[in-house]
């Protein structure tokens, strides 16, 4: 899966830079052992930051091809494509009444008869996965139509920060993402205008990121979806 295989490119550059730092200074004796200890120490832990750092994010993005003949279960299979044919593999997304649809060009909600077999989407997933074969995980939104490589990022809203001109959603592993007080915000639910008043801690988001930084870093948002 891509969250794995991120993983281990991860630690594979860590390793290297290591290695290539301990090349350049070439220590002899006594302090070349010092130093391979240590450096082994320091990768080992380097790995472990690297695979504590992808399991602190609470949902990732799967893009795949539909491959269930029906959809209206509680099951979803897409083929996951890799880097190679031997790396493509099948997940299954599980899914209730209550997962959005929703169409990235638009924002608008797609009824669950409009995925079919062949359809490609992006599944905003939880990062944990069953042992199983195929792997399983809970889609807690499915997209489709996501072209020019515009993502609507899913957020779970943390924090809420109101000033003058702009609002501040902080989702839970951190990120910061800013939302103009002129922006106004979509309900999923009747696809009408609704309010930042509406937006609460726990409330689950769709956040079309710009090429802008807000306040403090902060991302800015060209439009905002709220899905509960």
């Amino acid at each position: 899966m891509k969250r794995k295989l991120l993983g281990f490119m991860l630690i594979g550059l860590m390793a290297f830079s290591l290695a290539a730092c301990t090349s350049q200074d070439k220590p002899n004796g006594d302090d070349a052992g010092k130093k391979t200890e240590t450096s082994q120490t320091e990768n080992t832990k380097e790995k472990e930051d690297a695979q504590d750092s992808l399991s602190e994010l609470p949902q990732i993005a799967q893009m795949g091809t539909i491959t269930s003949d029906d959809v209206s279960g509680n099951q979803i299979g897409i083929e996951v494509k890799g880097a190679t044919e031997k790396d493509t593999q099948e997940i299954v997304l599980n899914v209730d009444e209550n997962t959005p649809v929703v169409d990235a060009q638009t924002g608008m909600k797609v009824e669950r008869s409009q995925l079919t077999k062949g359809t490609e989407v992006f599944a905003w997933v939880s990062n944990a996965f069953t042992a199983s074969m195929p792997p399983q995980t809970t889609a807690y939104v499915i997209l489709i139509n996501v072209k020019d490589g515009v993502l609507p990022n899913y957020l779970e809203v943390d924090n809420i920060e109101k000033g003058e001109s702009e609002t501040i959603l902080s989702d839970k592993p951190g990120a910061k993402w800013s939302v103009d007080n002129n922006l106004v915000p979509i309900s999923l639910k009747d696809g009408k205008e609704t309010t930042f008043d509406s937006i609460q801690k726990d409330s689950k988001c769709l956040v079309w990121p710009s090429n802008e930084q807000g306040k403090d870093g902060a991302i800015k948002v060209d439009k905002l979806l709220v899905l509960n």
